[in-house]
């Protein structure tokens, strides 16, 4: 069971094992009830990531400048936030990265680059419930200078996406299309196999709920990838979330506060000397030569009796 963000919590796994989470300086440390103990060296361990974002359930905000481990953590969550539809919470996430800070340490290129991304999306598609026209207006224009952000380093995937938020601003209101990536409305990754056979599961768990209304959803986001992939541009007609998945992954490595390292054994035995190699070549020899001598030849049985 995950842990919550409460300063202290306590939670029970499936093996018995309780396990806290507390705060201590500068860092968090994370033990069980078999006295093992993570401090410091645990976020340092890029190997036990994993561990930890799986056992950690965020439910507010995570400052992404306390490590590079909740960086990425924070930017999964904005991430997951954005995919099940609560753009809210994926907005406010998003501005823990790009919110400006005197003395703040700075974050890895690739990683800002998608929460500008993650803004961009936010702030464009949430403009048309702005409480007025100049308020949504105004989100535009904001979604336009994250989206410039994104697209500084020169990614192609962020530079269209540029396109497509300045193409919104300058349409009429009453002109523009739907704004928002019909993949990440079906809680997929964008242009994600299998989503024909998500869609029919998701539209029967609606249909045995009732739910009408997110059944006419669930169509008309199917009708628009159906759509795109009908053409040649395909899936890049939709601003695209998440610019590269893979800045995403967490580190795959072996964690060396579990795992240490292999080290060699001591040697048992004593080095051997060049002169000693000889004399040893030297008494091989003697030995062979003196059972060449004294044994006689075995014929070959399987050879010719000639």
């Amino acid at each position: 069971m995950p842990w919550t963000d409460t300063p202290s919590a306590f939670r029970a796994d499936e093996f018995g094992c309780s396990w806290e989470r507390a705060e201590d300086v500068g860092g968090e440390y994370f033990g069980t009830n078999r006295c093992q103990e993570w401090k410091k060296g645990g976020v340092r361990d890029r190997g036990l990531w994993k561990l930890m974002a799986a056992l950690w359930r965020p439910t507010a905000p995570v400052d992404p400048r306390r490590s590079d481990f909740y960086a990425l953590v924070a930017l999964n969550r904005a991430y997951d936030l954005l995919r099940s539809g609560d753009l809210e919470g994926a907005g406010r996430q998003a501005e823990s990265f790009v919110r400006e800070r005197r003395n703040a340490p700075s974050l890895p290129v690739d990683l800002m680059d998608e929460a500008y991304t993650i803004a961009a999306y936010v702030a464009a598609v949430t403009s048309p419930g702005a409480g007025n026209d100049r308020a949504a207006r105004e989100q535009l224009a904001l979604a336009e200078t994250y989206a410039e952000k994104a697209a500084e380093n020169g990614d192609p995937v962020a530079e269209r996406n540029l396109t497509q938020v300045r193409t919104w601003r300058d349409t009429p209101k009453n002109r523009r299309g739907t704004m928002t990536n019909p993949f990440l409305e079906l809680g997929l990754d964008h242009g994600e196999e299998g989503w024909e056979r998500h869609c029919r599961d998701l539209f029967r768990e609606y249909e045995q709920e009732g739910d009408q209304a997110a059944q006419a959803r669930l169509n008309l986001a199917e009708g628009r990838i159906d759509e795109a992939a009908r053409h040649e541009a395909g899936f890049d007609v939709f601003f695209r979330v998440p610019l590269d998945r893979h800045r995403y992954d967490l580190p795959d490595t072996v964690p060396r506060r579990l795992v240490p390292p292999l080290e060699p054994m001591a040697r048992r035995t004593a080095l051997t000397s060049g002169s000693d190699l000889e004399s040893i070549r030297a008494l091989a020899a003697v030995e062979l030569l003196d059972d060449f001598r004294s044994t006689p030849p075995h014929l070959d049985r399987h050879g010719s009796t000639r």
